[in-house]
């Protein structure tokens, strides 16, 4: 995606030591029997693209054949989705998607090459919950303090993000809508500007990923309000959630997923939860997300779908009530 949030993810070295499994309990009769390859719609670099060679290395090991990771950016995730969507349904060729690609593109983008029933959810890996952060600058330490200035102070707070219709700049609408509040959007070409700007003060708040954040919040150059998401950050165990401080309807994540061709077999789907969900338990996996505040979650295709349509329906409303549209 264009807009899609690039930020540091700072992964290290990702060719694993993983310890030897077995491999073809997993796998249904003749699956896989040749390379896979998971196309990530995004430039190389973002996080979307180094968990997804992350996750597999691991699931070389547990399928055992090898995962190609091919980089296919452009016009929001469509592109590369929209290969996925040509793709016969046989389990070698993924899509590896953020989330704006798959439930706020369809919404906004007025030529769609296929439609998302053209796609098939297989899992939900990680979910990587929105942090709200201002400058030190503002003068604010809590989430309360926060609304309250900006309540006296309508339309004086900006809050800057990696572009229109990223999940950061739609955070940060839900955000002005659930705490009734006048804050004004400031977008920026990648999240990399967008966060130079608000450590030097020019916009004062961020909807952003707990992985862009997490250092600056550290060393006090920023200032962690509320984690948007279900459950604190253990890595930041003394900020709270937006539910916990007074804001319940503002849960946001960049999450990320896999998704195959329409089509796939339930089978082929089960064999393919069972790797992901193995994969994604190996402790070089698991530590290296926990570290970066991204939360493991491995869901079936079933689970996925049902979370897709709520996500869909969340940021279908939101763009449609903004009038957001893609040529």
């Amino acid at each position: 995606m264009t807009h899609t949030t690039r930020r540091t993810f700072v992964l290290g070295a990702l060719a694993l030591p993983f310890a030897s499994l077995s491999t073809r309990a997993l796998a249904q009769a003749g699956f896989p029997d040749r390379p896979l390859r998971i196309i990530v719609p995004l430039a190389p670099g973002g996080s979307a693209d180094a968990v997804c060679r992350l996750l597999s290395n691991g699931l070389s090991q547990v399928l055992g054949q090898t995962v190609v990771v091919e980089n296919k950016p452009g016009a929001g995730g469509i592109t590369g989705l929209s290969e996925v969507a040509r793709a016969k349904p046989d389990g070698y060729t993924l899509g590896y998607s953020l989330a704006g690609a798959l439930t706020v593109a369809p919404h906004i983008a007025t030529r769609m090459p296929y439609q998302m029933s053209d796609l098939t959810p297989v899992s939900q890996v990680v979910a990587v919950p929105e942090i709200i952060v201002v400058n030190p600058k503002l003068g604010v330490n809590t989430l309360q303090e926060l609304i309250a200035y900006a309540r006296a102070n309508p339309g004086k707070v900006n809050f800057g993000s990696a572009g229109n219709a990223t999940i950061p700049h739609l955070g940060g609408e839900l955000f002005k809508r659930t705490a009734k509040i006048d804050i004004v959007h400031i977008p920026y070409r990648g999240s990399g500007p967008a966060l130079n700007d608000l450590l030097a003060g020019q916009v004062q708040m961020m909807v952003s990923d707990i992985t862009l954040v997490r250092s600056h919040i550290e060393a006090g150059r920023l200032i962690g309000l509320a984690v948007a998401g279900p459950a604190r950050v253990s890595e930041l165990p003394k900020v709270p959630t937006t539910a916990e401080a007074g804001v319940p309807g503002m849960v946001v994540s960049n999450w990320h997923g896999i998704v195959g061709p329409a089509g796939m077999s339930p089978a082929l789907l089960q064999t393919l939860h069972g790797a992901i969900r193995k994969a994604i338990a190996m402790p070089e996996i698991k530590q290296r997300l926990e570290k970066e505040g991204a939360d493991a979650v491995a869901s079936s295709s079933a689970e996925f779908a049902t979370f897709l349509a709520k996500e869909s329906s969340v940021w279908g409303g939101l763009t449609k009530e903004l009038g957001i549209k893609w040529d």
